[in-house]
């Protein structure tokens, strides 16, 4: 069982006037284990975050008996780093590191000798001359037959060309290590001439990770952690080896020269005249080898995450190494001639500071008082949690938890206050090898950037921490292409400084991939955020065999700096509340910045996919980028594309552009023949053909991760539509933000997947082997029909034109032909996409025909994950997340049984203990909780529009009961009926009384018991008054629900803004207010409304 929390407990039982008050936050936990259990052992740092968010500016843990004070502002941070009142702790993990490296710069405390001798004798060996000496071994070998380190990056990556995924940690590892080895001390690790990592990286790795877990376990554990701890200090026993190893060497064979192992051999210090002993040598050694390339490889790891995620500052970025270095082989001087990528790299350590967190504890036996009022005795760690602190709102605004290397440029860096950004540690204690790893840092994402465009491997990644003493990102991978012009061979010769100048450092990738012979080269772009633009490049792929031609599908994103020419490009994208798809937006980003003279030679066709709903952001995305093509030189094949997802049936619409409008138009400006078999192929299934096959196998999916169901119920009254509450454990890596999406990979109803076994006559035990065709569904081995019908296509879908073109071709009976031919020619709308039927419900109208199984695969769809707000929050248990949810289910509109939703029906369905596939997506940044508490929230929704907002609510319902003070939230929530479907009202009015949320129901069938209100729009034009008051103290106001409520909301908004400016003697016109509300949405109007 969990336990209580008290919300506010004073410190010691005693707070005198003279010492100031005890009045930290504290976390209750269990005996002996104190808080413990708060903390989680994988990501620390994140749990730390979501305390800071509960508690605000101060509280503290206790831990294994001993008390902990944390700090999350910036106020706080500058006062525990006035070094005359505070100074370094060294204790808990750190603390347990002393076993390996004892007194060295980095553990030791600040009264030791050691720590002084060292500091002393090594800060001259960081000098700007000897850093800017180090540059050379840097970036090339200075030896004949030696290797260069960072070149060895650059041409792994471009001789492994575009396909390879780029273990982006582990390659900064490799960097960073055999960097700072050869430039401090002349040692070689060869990390990049083996795939596995060097031994001194997993044993470094067990050392951090044995410190923090021993640092977190009581000492009467120890028997039980035997093993663990023995691998402990075996790990302590290679590194001191391999670091007595490197000095011995270097006293056996003298080098001249200014590296660091010469300053710790020879190096006395100015005060005393004494030399380190070989002991903190090999300390400082080891602390250097670890700490020296750390942080610096997730520091490059963790930007490279935020460039490719943020198209504008890659693209300036990459544009500032075009300008200042241009073709040339990077020299020192052009590494402080590069404002912006120092901007983006201060903005990622603010974001991510890779060391994350650092103590203080106060220099008087005294003890002293921060803040005015929280006292702290001697010897009490005071952690600062950077994270929390580089986020305060009060320093950063609003937009703290965003990405904007502008804020970092030196003009705002340098008006920042004290203790804002702290990343480096604070201090004479701070850390000593900056300068080296600042150079390093800049000198690689200058060279990179130079040579390479980069893209993520999976453009729905969502940043995951993976925590030792320092984080990184966890499972982040890229590809490279490299930039026109260059070659593995010219990069080798430019970093040589044999070559300067390739024919040209822009315009398209180099590296695409060679069409085989069969078939006209035609290259097929998509930008996809739900799989519905990648289901039709893919059908584009599928189908161009059928017209002589060979398609490469990729994301426009590959294609983020150029267009191939001589060939046809098919463009299909969409867009993303006005915003490009993830995949698609370095593409847009660069289309938008050409300059005027800058031309396109390429034909081309635009396919754009939206939803009528969002008028204003309607088919914006895939418009522009068909203008701006034009503009640019471009040369447009055919009418542009669309579909309505508003009219439900966006497939049939793309086959009928693609068939009557795309194809004929590129045939005709570049000829293509019909392949053999075109048209079997093309009316029966694009040439994919399955072999069946009498055994079972499965196979899942790669792109979500594994969570386990922990609860289930029923929310509402028998009697009125069903809606439910799942409560999932998500995997460790996997975080979440109130306000955010799951994505569930669904699976079909068991019983639509029967139909299908049985209509195709499919034993249950069924092996399909899948070849031939250009497909995404599995075929290097073979697959069970029932996992193939379950999990990988979409088996509900309204069926297509195409599809019905299909089995008229299929069928051998007149009458089945003149029928589907009616359909066909008369109102497919309505009888077909209207309805509901899918190709399933034609097969099984028409039994008669006998349609391939191959050519019944290749009509549908992938399935897609559906997205569902996540009514839970972090603050409550971040590794559990819940749903809520309508089940769908009614007559088919066919009259061919019942209609299901796919997902809603697969999630009721699951049990305790049974595993789904999910992942987290963000939700806009503006629909997110205020990151200042002071900031008013309305809240406006009906049915399971609530999901969002009880997350909400229970956020702030765990910060009031950690004692913080909050502006007013008020929720608008409207329902059939209070006891009948009125959601977690239980837990709403145990919220409502801490005073977290102020709630106004609208009982549609039952408004005697909500002041007369049926609908929320009467409520809130009764309280138009409060809202206006709230409005003027710079509330934030949510909607979620349906595109009624959004649309009701709406027009209440702007009838009371109407209202407002007539009050004050305004016009209050229609223009006006309507002007009004598009320059708030998104920012402190905030929508998520679904069909």
């Amino acid at each position: 069982m969990h336990k209580h929390r008290d919300s506010r407990v004073g410190g010691p039982e005693v707070a005198t006037p003279d010492r100031g008050d005890d009045d930290t936050n504290i976390e209750r936990g269990w005996p002996l284990l104190g808080n413990v259990t708060d903390v989680d052992p994988e990501t620390p740092i994140a749990s730390l975050q979501n305390l800071a968010k509960t508690y605000g500016e101060i509280f503290s843990l206790s831990l294994l008996g001993k008390k902990r004070v944390f700090i999350t502002t910036q106020k706080l941070l500058e006062e525990a780093c006035n070094e005359k009142r505070f100074g370094k702790l060294v204790s808990a993990a750190l603390g347990e590191l002393r076993n390996g490296i004892h007194d060295g710069l980095f553990t030791a405390q600040n009264d030791e000798e050691n720590w002084h001798l060292a500091h002393r004798i090594l800060v001259p060996a960081f000098g700007p001359l000897n850093i800017t000496s180090m540059f050379d071994d840097m970036k090339d070998a200075r030896t004949p037959n030696t290797a260069p380190i960072a070149s060895q990056l650059v041409l792994k990556w471009a001789r492994y060309g575009p396909e390879y995924a780029i273990p982006t940690t582990d390659d900064f590892t490799r960097l960073t290590l055999d960097t700072l080895a050869l430039c401090a001390m002349d040692y070689r690790f060869n990390s990049f001439y083996t795939d596995e990592m060097h031994p001194f990286i997993n044993a470094m790795l067990g050392f951090l990770k044995g410190g923090g877990s021993r640092a977190r376990r009581p000492g009467l554990m120890a028997p039980f952690y035997r093993a663990e701890d023995a691998q402990f200090f075996t790990d302590i026993e290679y590194m001191r080896k391999l670091g007595q190893e490197i000095v011995e060497t270097r006293v056996q064979h003298p080098k001249e020269g200014k590296d660091l192992l010469n300053a710790m051999l020879h190096g006395k210090d100015p005060k005393t005249e004494k030399s380190l002993s070989q002991g903190t040598i090999i300390d400082n050694l080891i602390t250097f080898l670890i700490a020296g390339h750390e942080t610096t490889s997730g520091l490059l790891s963790f930007l490279f995450y935020y460039l490719v995620k943020h198209p504008e500052a890659y693209r300036k970025a990459q544009a500032e190494v075009d300008e200042v270095i241009g073709t040339e082989s990077i020299q020192p001087h052009h590494v402080t001639s590069l404002p912006y990528i120092t901007a983006c790299l201060r903005e990622t350590l603010r974001l991510q500071p890779t060391a994350p967190a650092f103590t203080t504890t106060p220099n008087s036996s005294d003890g002293d008082v921060l803040g005015g009022k929280y006292f702290v005795e001697r010897g009490q760690p005071i952690v600062a949690v950077l994270p929390a602190i580089h986020r305060d709102p009060a320093v950063y605004g609003q937009d703290a938890e965003e990405f904007k290397p502008e804020r970092m440029l030196d003009e705002e860096f340098n008006r920042l206050p004290p203790g804002a950004w702290k990343p480096f540690g604070n201090g004479a204690r701070g850390c000593i090898g900056r300068p080296f790893a600042w150079q390093e840092a800049m000198m690689v994402t200058a060279m990179l950037l130079q040579y390479f465009n980069f893209a993520p491997q999976d453009p729905s990644y969502d940043l995951q921490i993976k925590s030792t003493l320092t984080i990184k990102p966890k499972d982040f991978f890229m590809h490279s292409t490299l930039r026109e012009g260059w070659t593995a061979t010219k990069i080798e010769k430019s970093l040589s400084g044999s070559i300067r100048t390739p024919t040209s450092a822009k315009g398209q990738p180099a590296a695409t991939t060679a069409p085989k012979k069969e078939g006209a080269p035609l290259t097929v772009l998509y930008g996809s955020n739900s799989g519905t633009c990648e289901a039709f490049a893919q059908t584009v792929a599928a189908d161009a065999g059928a017209h002589g031609f060979k398609a490469n599908v990729q994301t426009l994103d590959s294609f983020k700096q150029g267009l191939p020419s001589k060939q046809p490009v098919v463009i299909i994208t969409a867009s993303y509340e006005g915003e490009p798809c993830d995949n698609a937006a370095h593409f847009y980003n660069w289309l938008q910045t050409l300059k005027d003279d800058e031309r396109i030679e390429s034909s081309y066709a635009v396919f754009g996919c939206g939803h009528s709903d969002w008028a204003t952001t309607f088919h914006k995305i895939p418009n522009s980028i068909d203008t701006l093509l034009e503009q640019h030189g471009g040369s447009r094949m055919c009418a542009r594309g669309n579909a309505d997802a508003a009219k439900g049936d966006m497939m049939s619409a793309f086959q009928t552009w693609e068939d009557e409008i795309l194809w004929p138009a590129v045939k005709k400006q570049y000829g293509g023949d019909d392949a053999d078999g075109a048209s079997d192929a093309t009316g029966l299934g694009q040439g994919l053909t399955i072999s069946v096959s009498s055994q079972r196998a499965s196979k899942l999916r790669a792109d979500v991760s594994e969570a386990k169901i922990i609860s289930e119920r029923v929310l509402t009254a028998p009697g009125v539509p069903e809606k439910r509450h799942i409560e999932l454990q998500l995997p460790t890596e996997m975080t979440y933000r109130a306000g955010d999406y799951l994505a569930v990979l669904p699976l079909n109803p068991p019983e639509t997947v029967h139909r299908v076994m049985v209509r195709f006559s499919l034993p249950w035990d069924s092996l399909l082997q899948i070849d031939g065709g250009n497909t995404t569904l599995p075929t290097e081995h073979p697959i069970g029909a029932v996992g193939l019908f379950s999990a990988y296509l979409e088996l509900s879908q309204p069926a297509t034109k195409r599809a019905l073109s299909m089995l008229i071709e299929a069928s051998k009976e007149d009458n089945t032909k003149q029928q589907l031919k009616q359909i066909l020619e008369g109102d497919f709308e309505a009888q077909i996409t209207e309805k509901r039927v899918s190709l399933l419900d034609l097969l099984e109208r028409y039994p008669t025909i006998e349609l391939p199984l191959g050519a019944f695969v290749a009509s549908l769809m992938s399935m897609r994950v559906r997205q569902y707000s996540i009514s839970s929050s972090p603050l409550a248990d971040p590794r559990r997340a819940t749903l809520t949810y309508s089940i769908l289910e009614a007559q088919s509109l066919s009259g061919q049984g019942r209609h299901i939703g796919v997902a809603s029906h697969y999630l009721s369905h699951l049990k305790p203990g049974d595993i789904v596939h999910v992942a987290v997506k963000p939700s806009h940044q503006a629909f997110h909780l205020p990151v200042d508490s002071n900031i008013p929230v309305l809240m406006f929704c009906a049915g399971t529009g609530l999901a969002p907002f009880r997350s909400f609510i229970q956020e702030r319902a765990a910060q009031v009961g950690a004692g913080r003070k909050l502006a007013p939230a008020h929720l608008y929530y409207g329902c059939r009926h209070p006891d009948q479907d009125s959601l977690y009202s239980d837990e709403l009015a145990r919220w409502e009384k801490m005073e977290a949320v102020t709630i106004h129901y609208a009982y549609s069938q039952a408004p005697e018991q909500s002041h007369g209100y049926k609908h929320i729009d009467e409520a809130m034009r009764a309280d138009g008054q409060l809202l206006q008051d709230l409005w003027d103290a710079d509330a934030r106001a949510f909607v979620c629900g349906s595109r009624d409520v959004g649309e009701s909301v709406k027009k209440t908004c702007l009838d009371l803004a109407k209202q407002w400016a007539q009050a004050r003697g305004k016009p209050g016109t229609d223009e006006g207010v309507s002007k009004w509300f598009d320059s708030v949405r998104n920012e402190r109007f905030s929508t998520d409304v679904f069909a």
